[in-house]
């Protein structure tokens, strides 16, 4: 009896679990979204886990630009949208090291009041986008 009590436990926790994360990519922006969100926009953003700040500017022919909140631009970086919807960058780098080598993309999830996550395959809010405006503004 024991054992079948905590059988019915752990399917009930495996359920509640599966429905949570099922509800969490419900809520990431389409492919068509997010083209559209960042298509010719500068944007400032955080990169989290090291709290390092950066302007981007996304150019309609996919040239990445980046400025970080040191004033040094980044250069020969790309940004694309891959079928699955998530944004993706490169850098020249991460193709040195084989890191990325195909790009380093995120699902993006509208947090409400013009504020982005990027979020990666693991679930992890890696990055926090803001201030999205039109055209250049670097």
């Amino acid at each position: 009896m024991e054992k079948n009590i905590m059988k019915k436990t752990c399917i009930a926790i495996l359920t509640m679990l599966a429905i949570v994360n099922t509800a969490s990519a419900a809520d990431y922006m389409s492919a068509d979204k997010v083209k559209a969100l960042f298509t010719n926009k500068t944007f400032d953003g955080v990169y989290l886990p090291k709290d390092k700040h950066f302007k981007v500017y996304e150019d309609p022919d996919g040239t990445h630009h980046v400025v970080r909140s040191s004033g040094k631009r980044q250069k020969g970086r790309t940004w694309f949208v891959d079928e699955e919807g998530k944004h993706c960058t490169t850098h020249p780098k991460w193709k040195k090291k084989k890191k990325w080598k195909d790009g380093r993309c995120s699902y993006v999830k509208d947090a409400g009041n013009g504020e982005y996550h990027k979020i990666s395959d693991k679930g992890e809010h890696t990055h926090t986008l803001t201030n999205f405006r039109d055209g250049n503004q670097l």
